[in-house]
């Protein structure tokens, strides 16, 4: 690497340091770029959950309820009960029946008493979900491409790739781990200076 370009990755990297302690109103310099790291990764989400709540309000639907009839299109073919509905979006089951309780009142979704199982419910849509569903796919894909805009498809991919061995790590953390079992690939460095989309898109799970 020419000095040029060393000096040049020197001052962008500040620039983001400091562009960071500027946002989360940081009085202080960060321990190391580990503490940046994981700063930034939080900070990052509650940008995504502040963009998916102004998204979705426009269209007077929760991201929950939105996955809830995402998940039902994709796996239309398939009867889905609750608690499998649940597993999917990743909450428990007594959030499912708080979001299912909305939808069937919404007329979006309907539920069924499983014939050979009293305790379970089937879940499907009805000709009302899929209409909502189809009202907001369209505008949920074209904020995507408005958050990836001028994102190169290697930038993204190096993204995907770090989150991917990022949350490996935090799973063998949470299992008592030391965590060093799946090795952080750096992002390079002329890919992440490309990616310069801001605005972040919306689909969470939580709500």
């Amino acid at each position: 690497m020419s000095q040029t370009a060393r000096t040049t990755r020197e001052s962008r990297r500040k620039d983001v340091l400091q562009r960071l302690r500027e946002e989360i109103a940081l009085n202080r310099d960060f321990a190391d770029e580990r503490e940046a790291a994981f700063l930034s990764v939080v900070w990052t989400w509650l940008r995504v959950e502040r963009a998916g709540r102004a998204f979705f309000n426009a269209y007077d639907i929760t991201d929950a309820q939105f996955n809830a009839l995402m998940i039902l299109w994709d796996y239309r073919e398939t009867r889905l009960r609750q608690y499998e509905l649940a597993e999917l979006l990743v909450v428990n089951r007594a959030s499912m029946g708080g979001v299912l309780d909305r939808l069937e009142r919404n007329g979006w979704v309907k539920r069924e008493t499983d014939p050979h199982d009293r305790r379970a419910q089937f879940v499907h849509l009805t000709p009302q979900g899929i209409a909502k569903l189809k009202q907001v796919r369209t505008p949920y894909y074209r904020l995507l491409a408005a958050a990836f805009d001028q994102v190169e498809r290697d930038a993204l991919f190096s993204l995907i790739d770090f989150n991917d061995a990022f949350r490996a790590r935090l799973a063998a953390l949470a299992d008592g781990g030391t965590g060093a079992a799946k090795p952080v690939r750096a992002t390079p460095v002329a890919a992440a200076s490309k990616a310069v989309g801001r605005t972040p898109a919306a689909r969470t799970r939580k709500g």
